[in-house]
């Protein structure tokens, strides 16, 4: 395990890659363990670019501040160096579009208790992004907060699902990057405007603009909920979102993360979006969204049918979600019908009773051609209610993720 705390001195000096064409990505640290060192963690840094731009160096650097809770102030307190995952190569995203993807890793020490910021910054955007005033002159820049204290464990937010790239324009799109927090915090999400340089970017434009970027059947927004994007565009091109999480513990703010992501609207004149269906529709909650209650040691199976107009098309399918990543882990089959390109999902779950709470999981269902992709989003909560009129009164006590 690596320590990071090398104290800046004035002849230090961090080279930048400038990577151009950077399209988004996020950092997060996990909880591993503490000892009379300090607390240690995982620390995973994803960085998007296309294949048109410089290439990345295959080391990065991040930052480390504390806070200063006399002034208020973050200073910075060493640099950690970064190498590729396990895997030590780039992975591609889009073979369509000349997506890569960067994943860096590293264990570093946080030496005390306090309030601590890991930033990574390089430059540049991609020059072709329409709702930013100067792109190629702004960093691209990413922040994770963490509240280290080793008698009280603490993981810093995340996003389950990965970034996607391509949607069709003047078409209802969804997409879910399903905000999750390891500890079970309390979670609030939203729309931010990006990073650039320790400030936001300058001549920055929301998504949401009715009057350039959204029509009125899709307004550009994030769901309050479940995190799901809904989103109609009226244009073609290159686009930028950024979404930040706050995680609360017991009313008290312990941690925050960003994600940036660039989507690529494209005509949809050559290639149909995948169709998803469920075989039986999922019950809703009394506020209309997909919501499912099991009693625990009750096992719940739901079936899904996708598949693409395009014959030539191959559909796939994935899930993302807590459920997976716990003990006694959801299943997630998909076979080929042999009707066309037709594909069958199912989801099966049978929760025990450790995992019986108020506070539903939320599971996502991405349906994809490789190019399109389309998000089904379902709430399952694990309670020993299993009355409809209960259901919906705890739909609305439970799911929202307000602190």
């Amino acid at each position: 395990m690596k320590k990071f705390i090398v104290f800046i001195v004035a002849c230090v000096v961090v080279t930048s890659s400038y990577a151009t064409h950077l399209m988004g990505g996020q950092i997060s640290a996990t909880y591993l363990s503490s000892d009379t060192s300090g607390s240690h963690y995982f620390v995973e840094l994803d960085v998007y670019r296309d294949t048109f731009g410089v290439p990345m160096m295959l080391d990065q650097t991040i930052e480390i501040y504390e806070l200063d809770i006399v002034t208020g102030t973050y200073n910075l307190i060493g640099v950690d160096s970064m190498s590729l995952g396990t895997s030590g190569s780039v992975a591609t995203m889009s073979s369509v579009y000349g997506v890569e993807i960067y994943h860096f890793t590293d264990s570093i020490t946080f030496p005390a208790n306090g309030y601590y910021m890991i930033k990574w910054s390089d430059c540049c955007r991609n020059g072709a992004i329409i709702n930013m005033s100067s792109p190629l002159a702004e960093e691209m820049q990413f922040l994770t907060y963490i509240n280290v204290d080793s008698a009280n464990p603490n993981s810093s937010p995340t996003y389950l699902s990965p970034p996607v790239i391509y949607l069709p324009a003047n078409n209802v799109w969804q997409y879910n990057p399903l905000p999750f927090d390891p500890d079970g915090d309390s979670l609030v999400w939203n729309l931010s405007i990006p990073l650039s340089n320790d400030t936001t970017v300058i001549g920055y434009q929301f998504l949401s603009d009715t009057a350039l970027y959204s029509n009125a059947t899709g307004v550009f927004a994030m769901d309050t909920v479940t995190g799901e994007i809904t989103w109609d565009p009226k244009m073609v091109g290159n686009f930028v979102a950024s979404f930040a999480i706050e995680e609360y513990r017991n009313g008290v703010l312990v941690g925050a993360m960003s994600r940036d992501m660039q989507f690529v609207v494209v005509p949809d004149s050559t290639n149909a979006v995948p169709d998803v269906s469920f075989m039986q529709s999922p019950p809703t909650n009394n506020l209309g969204y997909p919501y499912v209650k099991i009693v625990p040691g009750q096992n719940y199976e739901i079936t899904l049918l996708a598949s693409d107009a395009d014959v030539n098309d191959v559909v796939s399918m994935d899930a993302y979600g807590e459920p997976f990543e716990i003990t006694n882990p959801a299943i997630f089959n998909v076979v080929n019908t042999g009707n066309g390109n037709e594909i069958e999902a199912t989801f099966s779950w049978t929760p025990n009773m450790s995992q019986l709470r108020s506070k539903p999981y939320v599971v996502v269902f991405r349906t994809t051609d490789n190019f399109f992709y389309f998000d089904e989003t379902i709430q399952f909560e694990v309670s020993l209610a299993t009355s409809v009129q209960e259901n919906n009164i705890l739909g609305i006590m439970d799911i929202y993720p307000n602190p």
